[in-house]
């Protein structure tokens, strides 16, 4: 049991049935675990230490391995001042009938592809996201999603980011929206 309790405090308090195995410990140690609540279920062949928040976004990524946390997530993740909801980017092929909690968006090929990235979670874990850039080229792409207020407070919080903005432009010019993205973000960032 010490073995599993080091996993878990090593991956901020997570440790998957898989994880488990790979160390040399029996799913039945994390059974016994839950049971003693030291662990609790927290998806499919995914448990949690007692005593660690549990992380929507870390719990998404485990069960979806193909989502990419996209526009308002992504904006979050990124430390944009944002409700932290979930929502995500798919391949438009990917067989799903839906992520219970979150608002899929389903992007094409190269679109899934483009600007991927990691970053920390609200509690520690790494998550697959859209890097800075590519979360603004969203933003604007996806402006409908947004008041008009929100949008514009987001765009002018943007300047105070790190944005590569050649990187913004050939991301924008990779989708064959140039135009659009640069004139929405002429003066801003």
């Amino acid at each position: 049991m010490e073995k599993l309790l080091d996993l878990a405090e090593w991956n901020d308090g997570y440790v998957s049935v898989a994880e488990a195995k790979g160390f040399g410990i029996s799913q039945t140690y994390l059974s016994q675990g839950e049971e003693a609540g030291v662990f609790q279920k927290a998806s499919k062949g995914l448990y949690i230490k007692k005593g660690y928040p549990v992380d929507p976004f870390y719990i998404l990524h485990f069960r979806y391995r193909k989502a990419v946390f996209s526009l308002r997530s992504a904006l979050y993740l990124h430390g944009f001042h944002v409700d932290p909801v979930l929502e995500v980017a798919l391949p438009r092929n990917y067989m799903t009938a839906g992520i219970e909690g979150a608002d899929v968006i389903r992007k094409a090929g190269e679109r899934y592809l483009l600007g991927q990235s990691l970053a920390v979670s609200p509690h520690g874990p790494l998550v697959p996201v859209y890097d800075v850039e590519m979360t603004i080229v969203d933003l604007i792409l996806y402006r409908d999603r947004f008041s008009d207020e929100e949008y514009a407070r987001i765009l002018d919080e943007a300047k105070s980011q790190n944005i590569d903005k050649e990187k913004l432009l050939t991301y924008a010019r990779t989708l064959g929206k140039f135009e659009v993205v640069d004139a929405a973000t002429k003066g801003r960032i």
